[in-house]
């Protein structure tokens, strides 16, 4: 049941997230959602969508030493098990950058591997505008193990998306032995001309079920 209200938060999150545009537009659109505020609007909904299954909840950010004003990492608990959410904004999509994401991993599970229980679920929550570097341009495929079926798409906005030689997949196999049980992308903000999606913003999801 806690994996269904996950999903049911990233679907009611991305509303979240056009009504956002609306109420500040042009701040989303000039790049100004921060990983705090992403991760926290986030750990929010999700509390919201517990609160209306009538499911007593405390959401709290995870301690960190980098940002302990401005925490991006939270933990939502209830009798369903905690939900824990790592948050990233990914700037560039380098290398670098991936490699922060699935670090941040690393130090969760060292920090938190005594209170994870067999029930939890970790989500991963990304956001990455499209620029014209191909790594940018290869997000979504290492995200997604797959390009978009509607790839023409992209195409229309002046977007070329390109195959990556790695895969999120697999990094996730080879470093933590599993693998994700939900895995999705979203684009939930919409152009004011036209009402088409704004395909250069990406939000990347992820669900995994963190057996001990």
């Amino acid at each position: 049941m806690q994996r269904d209200l996950v999903i049911r938060a990233i679907h009611d999150f991305q509303k979240d997230c056009l009504k956002l545009c609306e109420s500040h537009y042009p701040t989303v659109h000039n790049r100004g959602m921060s990983e705090h505020h992403l991760g926290r609007a986030f750990a929010r909904r999700l509390a919201s969508t517990l609160d209306s299954f009538n499911l007593v909840n405390q959401f709290e950010p995870m301690d960190t030493t980098r940002s302990p004003d401005h925490p991006h990492h939270f933990r939502i608990a209830s009798s369903e098990g905690t939900v824990w959410v790592i948050t990233h904004h990914l700037t560039s999509a380098s290398t670098t950058c991936k490699e922060k994401l699935l670090t941040d991993i690393t130090e969760w599970q060292a920090e938190y591997g005594f209170a994870i229980q067999p029930s939890d679920l970790l989500v991963l929550l990304g956001d990455h505008w499209i620029s014209r570097s191909q790594k940018s341009r290869e997000l979504l495929d290492w995200w997604m193990g797959e390009l978009p079926d509607d790839f023409t798409a992209y195409a229309e906005q002046g977007i070329s998306l390109y195959k990556s030689d790695s895969k999120l997949i697999h990094e996730l196999d080879t470093r933590f032995h599993i693998r994700p049980c939900y895995l999705r992308f979203g684009h939930p903000l919409l152009r004011s001309v036209d009402q088409q999606l704004v395909r250069k913003y990406i939000q990347l999801y992820a669900i995994l079920e963190w057996q001990q």
